[in-house]
């Protein structure tokens, strides 16, 4: 029996990719799914995910969107009582630079910050005090190995990417104040930063069909929903305020839990 079995998790973006991978990880370990998507394909992965014997709600819901996501998340508690475990995974990817002509450079700035930031912002903000009320639960913020880089390399993405680069430090942000805030309540706030993850983000973003050998290289949403479950799994003595680095060519784990340093600011 799973850790996680009879609890419940919200995960957004999950018609494909890497939210889909952790829906059926999750699922697997018998946690009750509600999960929302802009493309109705989500909709067939909850139809099959029932069919399998897990309990499952979709939605169609813009996680940019406040309403939609206020609504979301009162429909999630209202059916299954308690939410455990919020995976912001929702994100989109544009390609952007400094000398885009202006009109696509305010579109793809709004588009980008709308759905990274904003999103995971209203998602976590919508499901926060519920947790706290219930004494615990965990956020998990879906964040990208440009701001946690492996060990000897910079930090940042491509030379197209000055956009959606400043979307998920936006997120380190939001992570670290929420981790100090929720941690008396029970809540633990944590982001998975991974490195290049089969999805359709990624193959849209390389602009052709993947030549095999780069696909046996890429992390598969499988594997990042197996670090999830490690996550979870730790408890509600477990580590909170931290990004975890999920790397290509390194081991897929988490790493050594470390003293947080002190703050500056109370």
């Amino acid at each position: 029996m799973s850790d996680l079995e009879g609890t419940t998790a919200i995960v957004t973006g999950a018609a494909h990719g890497i939210g889909n991978g952790i829906a059926r990880v999750l699922a697997g370990k018998g946690v009750a799914l509600a999960l929302c998507d802009i493309a109705p394909a989500v909709h067939d992965l909850a139809a099959e995910l029932e069919a399998d014997g897990a309990s499952v709600m979709a939605a169609d819901a813009d996680v940019s969107d406040p309403a939609a996501v206020r609504a979301f998340v009162d429909a999630t508690i209202e059916r299954f009582g308690r939410i455990h475990t919020m995976v912001s995974n929702a994100g989109i990817w544009r390609a952007t630079s400094p000398l885009d002509p202006w009109e696509k450079a305010v579109d793809d700035f709004d588009a980008l910050i709308a759905t990274n930031l904003k999103g995971v912002f209203l998602c976590g903000r919508a499901i926060a005090a519920h947790m706290a009320e219930m004494g615990g639960g965990n956020i998990v913020n879906i964040a990208t190995d440009h701001i946690c880089p492996p060990p000897g390399y910079n930090t940042g993405g491509g030379t197209r990417m000055d956009v959606y680069d400043a979307s998920k430090w936006g997120i380190n942000g939001l992570t670290q104040a929420w981790s100090r805030v929720l941690e008396p309540h029970g809540v633990r706030v944590n982001a998975l930063c991974m490195d290049a993850t089969d999805s359709e983000m990624i193959r849209g973003a390389l602009g052709m069909t993947p030549p095999q050998e780069l696909l046996d290289r890429w992390m598969r949403p499988e594997q990042i929903a197996g670090l999830l479950v490690d996550l979870l799994e730790e408890g509600p003595d477990g580590r909170t305020g931290e990004n975890i680095g999920i790397w290509l060519d390194h081991e897929i784990a988490l790493p050594a839990r470390v003293d947080p340093l002190p703050h500056r600011f109370q």
